[in-house]
């Protein structure tokens, strides 16, 4: 069932414009009232039911636009009370449903605009959203947000006249999130709140203010894996924060790369990659990484430990034609090097790419968090440092036998996926799931591929991890083999 509703009015020097659509399962049931005074439109919905839904909601005026857009598969209750006049409007918005929900609202006043997202898959979700835009105050927008279910994320954003300012989080397999996240834009784009995940606080309030009072560029990213319950079941996830001075662009784009073969041999399929828009900008980077091997899981030595990781850096190494990781000694152990709180609210940031251990008390195996001060070359921004975390409460090990016969974590294959993030190698799960890729995508059900889920053990790259490497640093020289044509 498909229903439109557009009305306007005017004072005579503003006008303000109000659409509602609605494509409704034949179970929902609707109640809406719009009230219409001398250039001023109020409007209160109410709507329950299950099934397929989506509702569109829009205002507008002499310079502003406010939209809202629901999706629903499964059940939804949700009520929304909206006002306009010529030149100022707000929506404040309610939802709560289980099954896949995603919820899109964005404030554009002028040539800035301020937005939330939230969505979650195969769960419960339950938010409260509100829009503001004026001319004075410029666009405004905020969300409280709880959700369960197999996957999910939030986003906010703000773009102003001089920055644009964006704070992420989504996650992979059963667990939860919250978020209280605002956004304000005008002549700069300002942000506040928090997120946690599995009830972890994975961005405090203070790191997103921080990043908001920032006036140089800056952006941070925390990626890892979660236990969701034995070593063969794990989840993961991404937050990330971001101030980025315009200086003339008015957006900022993710960059994906998607290979031109679609073939798939043993190693699974060449075009089964996603790049995150980040790497180290230079032609052989030679990263040199850290181990500090203070309180370090029981079960290994420091030897073991550096030279797992070592091999994991050397794999992606012989992908390609530069040197990512230092050649004499990619690691290097160092018991000085900070390994500081992930979870901090002043995270360390110190020039050093740090491997430690620590307690999380969370079901988080591993975390990767990486830093760019905003410089661009060829498309790419610069990395500047990127460090990884081992969660000390589950059990490792550097034998591969070991990892294949018992619940314990497999280092190298774990330390290979982590410096994929280091080096710009993006998670290929869809969005189904809090990823950045569609359902549809072949890549998600690649599991020949490191930079998807762990699914056990794997010390070897496939095809589309080489790939996307060799877009980001070079493709390896072939290597042929002559015989002396002796007989």
């Amino acid at each position: 069932m498909a229903i439109s509703v557009r009305v306007s009015s005017s004072d005579c020097f503003e006008t303000s414009s109000f659409a509602q659509s609605y494509y409704l399962d034949k179970s929902t049931q609707l109640k809406h009232d719009i009230d219409l005074e001398s250039g001023k439109i109020s409007s209160r919905m109410k709507a329950a039911g299950r099934g397929s839904n989506r509702l569109t909601h829009s205002l507008s005026g002499s310079d502003y636009t406010l939209t809202s857009d629901l999706s629903s598969q499964g059940t939804i209750s949700t009520f929304s009370s909206s006002t306009a006049t010529g030149n100022v409007a707000s929506i404040s918005q309610n939802i709560a449903g289980e099954g896949c929900l995603s919820v899109n609202m964005q404030s554009k006043q002028g040539g800035v605009n301020s937005g939330q997202e939230a969505a979650v898959a195969n769960g419960v979700l339950s938010s409260s959203q509100s829009l503001y835009a004026s001319e004075d105050q410029g666009a405004f927008s905020r969300q409280i947000t709880e959700m369960e279910g197999q996957g999910g994320k939030v986003i906010s954003l703000a773009v102003g006249e001089e920055n644009v300012l964006l704070a992420e989080g989504d996650y992979y397999g059963q667990g939860g999130m919250k978020a209280n996240l605002a956004s304000a834009a005008s002549e700069r784009a300002i942000a506040s709140g928090f997120a946690s995940i599995d009830d972890v606080s994975v961005l405090s309030s203070e790191s997103v203010d921080a990043f908001s009072s920032m006036q140089e560029n800056a952006m941070m990213g925390v990626s890892g894996m979660r236990m969701l319950g034995d070593a063969s079941n794990i989840g993961s996830f991404d937050v990330s924060v971001l101030n980025f001075n315009l200086d003339g662009e008015k957006e900022t784009t993710k960059a994906s790369g998607v290979a031109n073969s679609a073939m798939t041999f043993s190693g699974g399929s060449y075009s089964s990659f996603s790049l995150t828009g980040y790497r180290w900008n230079t032609l052989d980077p030679q990263i040199q990484l850290y181990l500090n091997p203070t309180g370090m899981a029981a079960d290994l030595t420091t030897t073991s430990a550096a030279e797992a990781i070592s091999a994991a850096a050397n794999t992606w190494d012989d992908a390609v034609a530069g040197n990512i990781f230092a050649d004499t000694t990619a690691v290097i152990v160092d018991e000085n090097k900070v390994v500081d709180d992930p979870f901090s609210s002043t995270p360390t940031k110190d020039s050093y790419n740090v491997h430690g251990w620590k307690s999380f008390g969370n079901s988080f195996v591993a975390l990767n968090r990486w830093w760019t001060d905003g410089t661009k070359k060829d498309g790419y921004y610069r990395i500047t440092e990127s460090d990884t975390w081992y969660n000390l409460d589950y059990g490792w090990t550097t034998s591969l036998t070991t990892a294949e016969t018992t619940s314990k974590i497999d280092l190298q294959s774990v330390a290979l996926h982590e410096l994929g993030h280091c080096i710009g190698m993006g998670d290929i799960y869809s969005t189904t799931y809090g990823g950045v890729l569609p359902p549809s995508d072949e890549r998600t059900k690649d599991y020949e591929q490191v930079m998807n889920l762990y699914n056990g053990p794997q010390r070897t790259l496939g095809n589309g991890d080489k790939t996307g490497a060799q877009i980001l640093y070079g493709r390896a020289p072939s290597v042929i083999t002559v015989g002396s044509g002796k007989s």
